[in-house]
């Protein structure tokens, strides 16, 4: 019922349907032909809504916002919530109808099969389909009690842009450049934007402090191509600084870093810094080449051992933030358990090199704004060595993100990135499939809080040729995680102004 008669209005000269569905795509979403922005955490029910315009010509919407797209996005915005009253009546009409009339098919369907077998006419029929109409309005009221129990009030602050949107939002400054050739498709390409960004700042206007510099976290490249990209993003963004917690070769081995390959770091290390720390397939050697490199800051040391490896973490100031990292005490081929793959294994070994990383400060009162590691497991560790005093752990390995669900727990942020790689040879080597390219971008207030992370995901061919090489931006989803406020001490400052430091070993 609720899929079959949507609700049909006018906002702002364009035409809408607003559909609700039940346990697809849960939340809310609004639809365009140039993808979509979805809400997925607006309650616990599995109830969604879904609005998309239908026979809209662009052309005129894009004319309709003119060159102030924000003032036409402003008035969507006031139009549409003036008429979310009526639609959720029709709504929940639509529910309460659709239920009644399952009863009473149910009741047609069991009094059709008691007359086929021959069943006697129950004496109390009236009285059981009362009793069914009244265990169903229980449930309904239930359901509706749960969604009211769970409803996030900040459910505006988790949401997710896939298609055209989202890969627009990789390269703004080259969209504004179109912009100016002024094509029509260009012209209906940035009224969309436009509006959608415009909807997107009202979301932040009087939230958020203004962004005092950016971060951009990278992991898992494994030898992969990537890095002109991640010069694009980071200059596309103004990032400030990059975090990437390793998993740059695959077997570990120095030749594996060609000068190419070295170039291409220093591409981007050029103008934006990187601290960088050793995951599970980086070596020594492979340290000591990334240690090397012009803009790259080695956070924490691995060294080869008579039966492994022993690693230490290090920390820095960086543009006002304390940041620390540890790298993985693994190795590709190493022995043991110093070169194994299996959790039972391999999680004992990280928390015995976490905890003896950070023992000589975990009774100390040492706080780090961001600790970064390779593994997750590892990560987890360093907070249950330093409890409260983390307020971020960064870490890699896995190949794919953390969902937004899992990335903030009461003051404790946690971002597990994915392979900005795209799996790069270690993929190969396993023969697994490819995964999309992921990185993220997250914004720091000048007192120092985190605000606000954009995680991206790119899905490229997963059987790319020479005749047909991989197209990084066909699929794009851009995922936006506000995050709650953080305690912070009144005198915080963050700034690019304040530069980077020298590490020091904790």
């Amino acid at each position: 019922m609720l899929h079959s008669f949507p609700y049909h209005t006018t906002v702002q000269g364009v035409p809408l349907r607003v559909q609700a569905t039940v346990f697809h795509r849960p939340g809310f979403s609004a639809d365009t032909t140039l993808g979509n922005w979805v809400f997925p955490a607006v309650d616990g029910l599995p109830f969604g809504v879904h609005v998309s315009p239908e026979n809209v010509d662009v052309l005129q919407v894009s004319t309709a916002a003119g060159d102030d797209p924000a003032a036409f996005a402003k008035k969507l915005q006031t139009d549409f919530q003036a008429k979310v009253p009526d639609v959720l009546a029709w709504l929940l009409a639509e529910a309460l109808l659709g239920v009644t009339a399952g009863l009473a098919a149910a009741a047609a369907i069991n009094m059709a099969i008691r007359y086929q077998r021959g069943l006697p006419r129950r004496p109390d029929e009236l009285a059981h389909r009362a009793r069914q109409l009244g265990a169903a309005a229980l449930v309904v009221i239930v359901v509706a009690g749960y969604g009211v129990a769970s409803y996030n009030r900040n459910w505006l602050h988790r949401s997710r842009l896939t298609g055209t949107l989202a890969a627009a939002q990789l390269f703004p400054d080259q969209l504004s450049k179109y912009y100016n050739q002024r094509s029509k498709v260009y012209d209906v390409l940035g009224s969309v934007s436009g509006i959608q960004a415009a909807l997107q700042n009202q979301i932040e206007t009087n939230k958020l402090p203004d962004t005092a510099l950016r971060i951009m976290f990278i992991s898992d490249v494994h030898l992969a191509a990537v890095y002109p990209l991640v010069k694009q993003y980071a200059t596309s963004y103004h990032i400030d600084l990059i975090v990437n917690t390793g998993d740059e070769s695959e077997f570990g081995t120095s030749a594996e870093i060609t000068p190419p390959f070295v170039s291409a770091i220093k591409s981007v290390t050029k103008t934006t810094p990187m601290l960088w720390l050793a995951g599970n397939h980086d070596s020594p050697s492979v340290q000591s080449i990334m240690a090397r490199i012009p803009g790259v800051t080695v956070l924490g040391s691995k060294r080869r051992t008579a039966d492994g490896y022993s690693v230490s973490a290090g920390a820095v100031q960086a543009f006002g933030l304390a940041i620390a990292g540890a790298p993985d005490p693994r190795v590709y081929g190493g022995p043991g358990a110093y070169g194994a793959d299996e959790d039972k294994v391999t999680n004992p070994l990280e928390k015995k090199w976490m905890d003896a990383a950070v023992a000589d400060i975990a009774n100390g009162n040492s706080r780090f704004d961001i600790f970064a590691t390779h593994e997750p497991s590892a990560a987890a560790d360093l907070r249950d060595a330093l409890p409260e005093r983390i307020r971020q752990t960064n870490s890699g390995h896995t190949h794919i993100q953390n969902t937004s669900g899992d990335i903030q727990h009461g003051g404790s942020i946690d971002l597990v990135e994915g392979s900005t790689g795209a799996g790069g040879l270690d993929n190969i080597v396993r023969g697994a499939d490819r995964p999309p390219i992921e990185f993220s971008i997250e914004s720091v207030a000048a007192n120092c809080e985190f605000t606000r992370v954009i995680r991206f995901q790119i899905h490229t061919p997963e059987t790319p040729t020479v005749d047909q090489p991989a197209a990084y931006g066909d699929d794009v989803t851009a995922s936006t995680v506000y995050f709650s406020p953080q305690k912070l001490a009144a005198d915080r400052l963050c700034s690019t102004s304040l530069g980077i430091g020298h590490v020091h070993t904790l």
